[in-house]
Parts: C-alpha cells; structure tokens; sequence
C-alpha cells in the first residue's frame, strides 16, 4: 500500500472512530475533549448526530474514496484539516484560552493538512 492511501485510510479510520464514539460516549468525549457536557437533551442528540454521524460519514466517504480515487481522498484530508484549523484558529483568536486539547487538535490537523499537502503535490495530476 503506498503512502498516499495510507494517509486517506488512516484519516478515515479517526473520523470513523471519532464519529462513533460520539455517537455512543457523548458526554464522556465532550467532557474529556472541552471539559463540558451539554446541559439538554436536544445538546447531546446535537452532538450524537453532527459530532457522531458526521464524522463516521466523513470516515466512510474517505474509505470509499480510498479504494477508488486516492488522489481526490487526499484533496478531501487537505481541505477537512485546513477547515477544521481554521475554525479551530479563529475560535483561539476570537475566544481565547484553548485547553490542551484544543492545541492538540490543532498541531494534529496541521500536521495531517502538511503530509496531504505534501503527498498531493507529489501525486501525478488526473488526465482529464
């Protein structure tokens, strides 16, 4: 397996994980990654479907772009890790104080936007 499919697999595989773990263990992740649970019902059903069911359909989406078209899965890890840092960088800016993991998010995301980056300008372009 090269490396290109690699990366896809392994993004695949944490946004998968990620997303059922959230749909499971809600208030146990949100605990541990914000140091807060939602309060409400419709809060942890929130987070069951856009935390849990989003992230397991982006690891799925990422599979199946893994098994067919690795240089668009890999398009796909740069633009989710740059949004995600993004957002994450601008929360920063805007509401300060980040805890550890809001910083460990962030230099993962960057990492993982690098190596795509990396790998995607590596990768022969598509014929069109």
């Amino acid at each position: 397996m090269n490396t290109n499919k690699l990366i896809v697999i392994i993004t695949a595989a944490v946004f998968a994980i990620f997303g059922l773990a959230f749909i499971a263990l809600p208030e146990l992740l949100s605990q541990t990654i914000t140091g807060a649970v939602p309060t409400t019902t419709s809060g942890l059903i929130d987070m069951r479907a856009t935390y849990g069911g989003m992230s397991l359909a982006v690891g799925l989406l990422l599979f199946l772009l893994s098994r067919s078209d690795v240089r668009l899965g890999l398009v796909a890890v740069l633009l989710l890790m740059l949004s995600m840092a993004g957002g994450r960088t601008y929360g920063i800016l805007a509401d300060g104080a980040p805890n550890i993991m809001m910083v460990l998010f962030l230099a993962l995301e960057l990492a993982v936007a690098t190596v795509a980056g990396v790998l995607l300008a590596r990768e022969p372009k598509a014929k069109t």
